[in-house]
């Protein structure tokens, strides 16, 4: 079967410093593994990195003549996603489109009702279910592969859920992801113009309010062995000559001893002298002799949540960090020379002016290298959904404004939109105007730890967002106008 996967283009929704990062859609790629692995001719068309609209991304994909299309979105880009549908039904009523990701696969009902152009969804981890299904339809016919686990599928005026996928129990089983169906060269990030993104485990233990993890993922932790993800370094350093990987894994060092493995087989391999990296994690989960290897083997940035400087947010969040275990994580990364980046989140129900300022001053304590503020977003899949729909912290739903860094959602009540704006604004300059981050931005570029082509984007985009205030963030705005928390 022929098979388009289509990434959305979104680039233009992310304002600020995000701007300077475009990734690879990963998620896509792991799925056209699938379909490879199966036999399937298959295609990627990334109209983000293209910069294709919805009738460029359209007619990209039907060059391909595809029996089959799949689109990915996130919550913010589900309406470009739908656009794309539209105009490729517009083209070709009779080409089956498809929708994956964590928005649709929290509410695939929903997702149907609002968008008639998609015949189905993909739920969960999709990596072999669009093989399933193609292979199904070519060998027993439509009847049979609508009953291929991993979808939910408009039937008339009907909508019939096939269950959920298989789960990946041994991740090794899992297709490798079809980079070389990427423009591997366009990609970027703060730190290098040759990067990409790797994923190395599956799964959150955690219960923070705000995230879908769990529910997409499962609790239970799934591990790739350290020598896999070792080879797939080195493998996208030789093809396609990236020097720079971030670990998309939401808690990278859950397992300290599986940390050390993967450190010594990037060091083995002689791996830690071709490629640079950078992980997200938490900052309980760090220490010095652990943060020495992983700097020993190649990592230069740790990414850890400091969240609030409030017990009121801290308590909300439900993510069981301190204060004193944010400050040790960031003293840790600092003693071995590593480079930080923080996460900020605002608009936390119950916070008031006085517990903003605290998490600025928290933020200020730790000191990272780089730091992120963000609105705490209702997406669908979160506990955080379920309670804001309940007591109607939720207006009408512009799934486009669903971008964590750009928009206020919730509607609580504890803080009006214009002292929220001010806020964000007063944050975000405070700490990105400080003569202290110009000088260890500048560090990092002369000791080589960020590229200084790509860090001066990063320089003067946060100028920009810390001179201007945010975009779309008006005083008094309705809507005040995401990075990773």
């Amino acid at each position: 079967m022929r098979v388009t996967l289509i990434n959305p283009y979104f680039q233009s929704q992310v304002h600020h410093i995000a701007q300077t990062t475009i990734g690879p859609p990963l998620g896509l790629a792991y799925v056209a593994g699938g379909l490879e692995e199966a036999d399937h001719d298959v295609v990627i068309v990334d109209a983000n990195v293209l910069g294709l609209d919805p009738a460029g991304a359209a007619e990209r994909a039907l060059t391909h003549d595809p029996d089959l299309v799949g689109l990915t979105a996130t919550t913010p880009t589900l309406p470009v996603a739908a656009a794309i549908a539209r105009e490729v039904k517009a083209r070709r009523a009779s080409v089956r489109v498809v929708v994956g990701g964590p928005h649709a696969s929290a509410i695939p009902r929903r997702t149907l009702d609002d968008v008639a152009s998609f015949d189905g969804v993909a739920v969960g981890e999709g990596d072999r279910s669009l093989a399933a299904w193609a292979t199904a339809f070519e060998r027993h016919g439509p009847a049979a592969a609508m009953r291929v686990p991993g979808f939910v599928w408009r039937d008339g005026d009907d909508v019939v859920s096939t269950g959920a996928p298989p789960p990946f129990t041994d991740l090794e089983t899992v297709p490798s992801p079809a980079r070389h169906l990427l423009p591997m060269d366009r990609y970027r990030t703060v730190d290098s113009d040759r990067f990409t993104t790797v994923l190395a485990m599956r799964g959150c233990p955690c219960s923070c309010v705000y995230c879908a993890v769990p529910e997409f993922f499962g609790r239970r932790m799934r591990y790739r062995a350290p020598a896999s993800v070792a080879m797939e370094l080195d493998a996208v350093h030789r093809r396609h000559g990236i020097d720079f990987i971030s670990f998309v894994d939401d808690t990278f060092t859950t397992k300290t001893r599986w940390v050390n493995e993967l450190c010594d087989e990037l060091i083995r391999r002689g791996v830690h002298r071709r490629v640079r990296w950078i992980c997200l994690t938490r900052a309980d989960m760090v220490d010095v002799p652990l943060l020495r290897r992983m700097r020993d083997a190649g990592c230069v940035r740790v990414e850890m949540s400091i969240e609030t400087g409030s017990d009121v947010g801290r308590a909300y969040l439900r993510k069981g960090l301190t204060e004193a275990a944010i400050l040790r994580g960031y003293a840790a990364a600092r003693e071995v020379g590593l480079s930080t980046m923080g996460f900020l989140i605002l608009n936390i129900p119950g916070e008031t002016e006085v517990d903003v300022r605290r998490s600025l001053d928290l933020a200020l304590r730790a000191d990272p290298d780089f730091l992120q503020v963000s609105f705490l977003t209702p997406y669908p899949g979160t506990p955080l959904r379920v309670e804001a729909e309940a007591k109607g912290w939720i207006g009408d739903d512009a799934w486009e404004d669903y971008s964590f860094l750009n928009h206020a959602i919730l509607r609580h009540g504890t803080l009006p939109p214009d002292r929220l704006a001010a806020l964000h604004a007063e944050v975000i300059s405070r700490f990105w105007l400080r003569p202290r981050t110009a000088i260890k931005l500048a560090r990092l570029a002369l000791r080589g730890t960020a590229h200084p082509r790509p860090l001066l984007r990063t320089i003067c985009a946060g100028l920009t967002h810390a001179i201007r205030g945010p975009l779309g963030l008006q005083a008094g705005s309705e809507q005040p106008a995401r990075a990773k928390p």
